[in-house]
């Protein structure tokens, strides 16, 4: 037995035995599979992917994403089961040799349950938003109600006293109209947050951000906080689910609205701007003047359970979820920093087109001696 099918037959024995996934491949070609890989992606027995390309059941993220798991760095990406689904999932890849025959051994983690369990916290996240957007939609409502109650009250009593001409009776009507439109518009909103994204929408990141504030706007003008929001640069529509950007921006205003409140900032303002770089992503930066966080404690603020406020007010897994949603669901990057007199919380969302697509297939490629497989089929072609 040659020491290469010495090490295949050791190698079984040892994989066969892992919870972890295990494939080894040779010039872009799968040599070996583990029985949990073979598991995880519906097969009967190894023969099925013995020979095959390994890019057939490997699919890269629209960008590189990396994460850490057991202290250890792996790259995120998805796999194609035999029925066709697709599995989410982290691999790492290490370079082995045997008798100068180079190998890629790919170790590959499911995360099916994780994300069964990140989407949990994503709901109840969703469900703790929607009761607090109940209450600011009463708070919302109580103002423009009670106008109308007054408006209503004025009409009677100038119709009892014949005092009422049609130049204000039409007016007080257009009033009475704008207040309900103002209510219409606010549970509107309302829905369309609520509604679960079932495929993605092609849209302006300025008015997801805009119509995201009307929907806590009141809250912010009774504390004298001044939001700006700057469109000067028109971007490019792009798609994603819409409602979880709304929830990222929710929680961000809210925390910067808690932290003016905290540190009785007497101008308080919050700053939206918005850019574009070429074709790869657009970025939303959200600014305030309250003050900045600690520099001991900013790069902790999206860890899970971790809060700058007294435990009552808060949960500490507001920017958490944030985070998750922004790096899973919008296909982005979120990150903090102090400014001069306040934090800047920045969302980079990538665009994912059909150019970028092929960049990051042709990586994963890459990756698996891509210039070995192309030989490979031409010498085939040539017998």
């Amino acid at each position: 037995m040659s020491d290469n099918n010495k090490f295949f037959t050791d190698i079984h024995e040892i994989t066969d035995n892992t919870i972890e996934g295990i494939l080894i491949i040779e010039d872009g070609f799968i040599k070996h599979v583990n029985r949990s890989l073979i598991d995880i992606l519906c097969y009967e027995d190894e023969k099925e992917l013995i020979g095959n390309l390994a890019i057939g059941i490997l699919i890269p993220t629209s960008k590189e994403k990396f994460i850490e798991y057991n202290s250890k760095i792996f790259q995120e990406i998805s796999l194609l089961n035999k029925n066709a689904d697709v599995i989410p999932a982290i691999i790492k890849i290490k370079d082995i040799n045997i008798n100068n025959v180079s190998y890629k051994m790919v170790s590959i983690l499911d995360l099916t349950e994780i994300k069964k369990n990140e989407k949990i916290v994503l709901e109840q996240s969703k469900l703790a938003a929607m009761g607090e957007m109940v209450s600011i939609i009463a708070h919302q409502w109580r103002q423009p109600l009670s106008a109308v109650g007054s408006i209503i009250t004025t009409l009677k009593l100038k119709y009892n006293l014949k005092r009422i001409d049609l130049n204000t009776y039409d007016e007080k009507l257009t009033q009475i109209n704008n207040y309900v439109q103002y209510m219409s518009n606010t549970i509107d909103h309302f829905r369309d947050f609520l509604i679960k994204d079932s495929k993605k929408d092609l849209v302006k990141i300025e008015e997801v951000v805009n119509n995201s504030y009307s929907l806590i706007k009141n809250s912010f003008d009774i504390l004298g906080i001044k939001v700006n929001i700057n469109s000067k640069e028109s971007l490019n529509k792009i798609y994603l689910h819409k409602n979880d950007l709304t929830q990222v921006i929710l929680n961000i205003l809210n925390n910067a609205k808690d932290a003016l409140v905290l540190n009785n900032i007497s101008n308080p303002q919050i700053t939206i701007n918005f850019s574009q770089k070429e074709s790869s992503f657009q970025i939303i930066e959200i600014e305030d003047n309250a003050g900045g966080i600690n520099l001991n404690i900013i790069d902790k603020i999206f860890n899970p359970y971790f809060s700058t406020k007294e435990k009552k007010n808060g949960t500490g897994l507001g920017l958490y979820i944030c985070k998750m949603i922004v790096e899973k669901y919008l296909n982005g990057e979120i990150s903090v920093k102090n400014k001069k007199n306040g934090t800047s919380f920045i969302i980079k969302l990538f665009i994912w087109n059909y150019d970028t697509f092929l960049i990051h297939f042709y990586n994963i490629i890459a990756q698996f001696s891509a210039e070995k497989i192309w030989k490979h089929s031409i010498e085939k072609k040539q017998y």
